[in-house]
């Protein structure tokens, strides 16, 4: 054991034994570091010392106070009778005695007085302020005033405020968006000659945005009958920013439950609550505080098929009414509320233990009044003891529901927004609005309609029940006026009845004549749409399965052979001129060509492709005339292989053999006439190297023109062709004349 005779010893052994010597110097104004020796102390009506050393793996150390006069040990809180520098160590000792440690504490006791820091600092911030609240040691009671330094989050410039007093202090003009820091300790005083700083402490950014209620779904009879679940879901603008939510569940009534207040840590909550109306709020949090609230109202369930049993009402007075319910629930239950409101009203409770199945209840607050209308409710509590709520979530279910008076009477309005339509010669039918509950003054028990003919003035009156808002009256008369009124009534009678309205019934034909018109003219222009498009349909149809196939018979071709003229009239194709003398005369006579030479037009092509022929005269040395009655005989051949001269196939190009030969036999005279020779030319307007013969050819025939003999004064007569001949009489026409060319003259 170490003590004040044996203290460097220890230190040495310590030592020796490789465990490190702790030497603390305590500073002014420097808290004391973890882990270390720790002596202060506090000012009061007399300072008291402590010491604190946590010390790792050792349970007990042993401190020894040394001054100038004296060294003895001391506990850790102990007293300084004087200012004189002290040297305090510390020897910690292992539980097997195998292990110690050493620690030396040196300082002025003057030094070792210090205030502060607080030991819990609360703050809240709204508006772009931040309220701070700090609480302190008992020891530190000389605190009057603390000072508040404080910066934006990652940033080193610092500011500094002072608090009003020892708790409360204030910072504005801070931004709510962002983030801050902040240390504390208390202002230097003769009793507080030092304040240490706190820690840093951390100041989240201020929640300016209400959550955003995104959905609310309320299920009836999910759990059992008389109860709901409510589920709502919310969103907040600065997810990352919120440590929690804050969600109120309060009745509208005002009731207070024993736990009303839940937190959660995610943005949605599910709810199992009995027919009675809600409200709710849900706020984000941190640090700095709550967001603004978000509400939503749970309405009240009117539907009666939700009710679990029957509750009977009885105003007995402004002040008391009698309850009365199903027997049944009394052995389950015992402990009950009942809450009961004027439409538009608060409602107000009131909470009763009832082994019975009835009970009076007397309210303190509310009275009755007659004429008016109001709502009871009654939920049954599993509770055995006191019937106070103990959890809004959960903790009772609704059995009944009904509506009560103190007295009723008749309604003081009638019913709104009357009107007629629909009228026929024989009926019309009449609407209207039902009478307002506050109108009402009672329970409606239905509508009185009366209806007078003013020719006659009978009168006719008609009962509906109150879920009706229109009728339809029958079996009027023609042409005739009646004058109708609306009334309700309840069990204290009749109400106020409605302005009333003339209507005049139609004439019998009126509707009759217009219903017909109507129906023919609909239904005309939908038969003419239906023709119309039906015929474009069907020929769109017809093109697109059934496409035009041309008709031999019809075609242009066939036309022209079958109306043609006369065989007959081909006689004017070759010769214009009928009444020219023999003068005029000139006989041609053509040969056939032998077997070896190949005539000019071939003979498949007369037999295939018969076309009109063009004969001509020329004039060749001799201008001599020509003798009446002669006689020229010309042979015509031509090569197999002729070919045209150019597109237009008005002259046929002989092979070179062929010329030869043709040149031999080509206008051979008489040599008896002493005329001049002359060299006739057969020339074909059109002329043709395939056995096909096209439309396009064919009108190129019919255009052509028939050239005539060339007089002896050298002038060319041009027959024009006929339009109106075919192309097959015009080839036959031509064989025949060139038999009667071969004839004799």
């Amino acid at each position: 054991m170490c003590t004040c005779g044996n203290i460097s010893l220890c230190e040495k052994q310590c030592n020796t034994e490789g465990n490190a010597l702790l030497v603390v110097t305590v500073q002014p104004l420097t808290p004391p570091s973890a882990n270390s020796l720790e002596c202060s102390g506090r000012a009061g009506p007399t300072v008291v010392y402590t010491c604190l050393w946590n010390v790792e793996g050792y349970n007990e150390y042993v401190l020894l106070v040394s001054n100038e006069r004296s060294c003895k040990p001391q506990k850790p809180s102990f007293h300084l009778s004087n200012k004189r520098n002290v040297t305090i160590y510390a020897i910690a000792e292992s539980i097997d005695h195998k292990r110690c440690t050493f620690a030396k504490f040196s300082s002025s006791p003057d030094l070792m007085i210090y205030c502060g820091p607080p030991k819990n600092v609360n703050f809240k911030r709204s508006s772009g302020q931040m309220s701070v609240t700090t609480e302190w040691n008992d020891t530190d009671r000389n605190v009057k005033q603390y000072s508040l330094k404080y910066r934006e989050r990652n940033t080193t410039k610092w500011k500094q405020v002072e608090s009003q007093n020892s708790k409360d202090c204030i910072v504005g003009n801070l931004t709510s968006s962002l983030s801050y820091e902040m240390q504390i300790q208390c202002v230097v005083t003769q009793q507080c000659p030092h304040c240490p700083l706190s820690n840093v402490i951390s100041v989240p950014q201020e929640l300016v945005y209400t959550p955003d209620i995104k959905k609310v779904s309320v299920q009836s009879q999910a759990i059992h009958t008389g109860q709901r679940t409510v589920v709502m879901k919310w969103e907040y603008v600065y997810m990352e920013a919120v440590e929690k939510y804050n969600v109120t569940v309060q009745k509208a009534s005002g009731e207070l439950a024993v736990k009303n207040i839940y937190y959660l840590k995610s943005p949605a909550v599910t709810l199992v609550l009995c027919y009675s109306a809600y409200n709710i709020s849900i706020r984000a949090l941190n640090q700095a505080g709550p967001s603004p609230a978000a509400h939503r109202v749970i309405d009240a369930i009117e539907d009666k098929s939700d009710w679990g049993g029957t509750l009977n009402v009885t105003l007995n007075n402004n002040d008391r009414f009698n309850l009365s319910w199903n027997s049944s629930l009394s052995e389950k239950y015992h402990c009950y509320l009942v809450e009961w409101w004027e439409t538009g009203e608060k409602p107000e409770y009131r909470s009763f233990y009832e082994k019975k199945s009835h009970h009076e209840v007397k309210t303190h607050n509310a009275s009755f009044q007659p004429y008016k209308r109001y709502h009871f409710l009654l939920h049954a509590r599993p509770y055995k003891n006191t019937c106070n709520l103990k959890n809004a979530n959960n903790s009772e279910h609704t059995f009944g529901r009904t509506q009560a008076y103190l007295s009723e009477g008749s309604p003081s309005a009638a019913p709104g927004n009357v009107s007629i339509y629909k009228i026929t010669d024989s009926s019309f039918v009449i609407t209207w609005n039902p009478v307002s509950e506050m109108d009402l003054r009672g329970f409606l028990q239905g509508y009185i309609i009366r209806y007078i003919n003013m020719t006659d003035h009978s009168e006719i009156n008609s009962t509906v029940e109150s879920n009706v808002n229109s009728y339809t009256f029958l079996n009027l008369q023609s042409r005739t006026m009646y004058r109708v009124q609306l009334s309700a009534y309840t069990a204290a009678g009749e109400g106020l009845p409605s302005d009333s309205l003339y209507i005049d019934t139609k004439p019998p034909d009126s509707l009759s004549i217009g219903t017909i018109l109507a129906g023919v003219i609909s239904g005309i222009i939908p038969l003419l749409l239906a023709v119309h498009f039906s015929c474009r349909f069907l020929q769109r149809s017809k093109d697109l399965i059934w496409p035009s196939v041309p008709n031999p018979y019809k075609s242009n071709a066939v036309q022209k052979i079958d109306g043609g003229p006369e065989v007959a009239m081909l006689e004017h194709l070759y010769w214009q001129n009928p009444e020219g003398t023999e003068e005029d005369l000139c006989v041609v006579e053509v040969k056939a060509c032998p077997a070896t030479s190949s005539s000019l037009i071939p003979q498949d092509f007369l037999t295939a492709t018969p076309v009109p022929v063009v004969v001509a005269v020329e004039t060749l040395e001799s201008s001599a005339p020509t003798q009446p009655g002669a006689v020229t005989t010309v042979t015509e051949c031509t090569a197999n292989g002729a070919f045209l001269a150019d597109g237009q196939g008005s002259t046929l190009i002989q092979p070179p053999d062929a010329i030869s030969r043709d040149t031999a036999a080509n206008n051979t005279i008489d040599s008896s006439n002493k005329i001049t020779d002359n060299v006739i030319t057969v020339k074909p307007n059109v002329t043709f190297v395939s056995d096909y013969t096209t439309m396009e050819l064919f009108q190129q025939i019919t255009k052509s023109v028939v050239q005539g003999p060339t007089s002896l004064a050298g002038s060319i007569d041009t027959l024009p062709s006929n339009p109106g001949q075919d192309y097959i009489r015009q080839a036959l026409g031509y064989t025949e004349n060139q038999q009667h060319w071969r004839s004799p003259q």
